[in-house]
């Protein structure tokens, strides 16, 4: 009887509130595409905030103007670094998003080197640690065991976090038409139909801390996470999914579902957020 009456409650909606439903993020703050308040581009990008307007690493610098890490433009070294931001009319890979296997560089440029990969969020390997045969580069990514790990960081009293066995988690309602790219994580059209046959394989993001261990040289769509596919079991169903996307504010053992995925776990959008149990398949 207690079994059950633990099995009933692991499945009961959490009742924090997901920004996506209805809930305010205050003045200064914008919802992000996973339903988390915050400030900066991976926060309000798209989501009519306040950076959608000023931010030049969002919307791109007018011809001859450079854009600066901080997203101001300007003509200055410190804002050009040697690369000009394209004009938002010819395309901007903060916007556009890059195709599997490369990474967008802080100047709007898509390409698979340290100077496009070296300085982005994935992979914070200081916090997540890296998966068995791969160590934590000077980036802050992690990378084969050889010349890239020269000046690794010393993390001895961190290790992975696990993608074996069952996990229990929140899941969190995630609308992928607001995020600030026409690809996924993984590299994959945001708009490409994932079912196979006659059965609905569901999209969904896994969280930074099972996913970014295994982004190897910073290109996170190269990661062998990017397709696999999970058994997730919520309170009024059971489904696949298949995880094309990292969700950098859900926690170990989150999820990130498009509605279709929540509502076919939860019944309805309801608070956004709900618990699940799942593993990879």
């Amino acid at each position: 009887m207690i079994a059950v009456i633990l099995l009933l409650f692991s499945f009961v909606n959490s009742v924090a509130s997901n920004c996506l439903i209805g809930s305010s993020c205050g003045a200064g703050r914008c919802c992000s595409s996973f339903g988390y308040c915050g400030t900066g581009v991976q926060f309000c990008g798209t989501t009519g905030g306040v950076y959608a307007t000023r931010d030049c690493r969002v919307v791109g610098c007018p011809s001859g103007g450079c854009c600066s890490r901080f997203g101001y433009c300007g003509t200055t070294a410190e804002h050009c670094g040697g690369i000009l931001v394209p004009n938002p009319a010819i395309g901007n890979c903060r916007v556009t998003g890059c195709s599997a296997g490369s990474c967008c560089s802080p100047y709007g440029y898509c390409g698979n080197t340290a100077a496009y990969c070296g300085t982005i969020s994935y992979g914070n390997c200081a916090y997540t640690a890296c998966a068995s045969n791969l160590c934590c580069t000077q980036h802050g990514y992690c990378g084969a065991v050889g010349a890239s790990c020269v000046s690794r960081k010393l993390l001895n009293n961190i290790t992975p976090a696990s993608i074996e066995g069952e996990f229990q988690g929140q899941a969190t309602y995630y609308n992928e038409t607001k995020v600030s790219s026409d690809y996924s994580t993984c590299g994959t059209e945001r708009a490409r139909s994932l079912n196979e046959d006659d059965e609905i394989i569901y999209t969904a993001a896994l969280n930074q801390a099972q996913f970014d261990p295994y982004t190897v040289d910073g290109i996170p769509s190269n990661n062998p996470i990017c397709q696999k596919k999970a058994l997730v079991k919520g309170p009024q169903g059971e489904i696949i999914v298949r995880f094309v996307d990292r969700c950098p504010e859900c926690k170990e053992g989150d999820l990130g579902l498009t509605e279709e995925a929540f509502l076919a776990v939860n019944g309805e959008l309801g608070t956004g957020e709900t618990n699940v149990e799942w593993h990879f398949i």
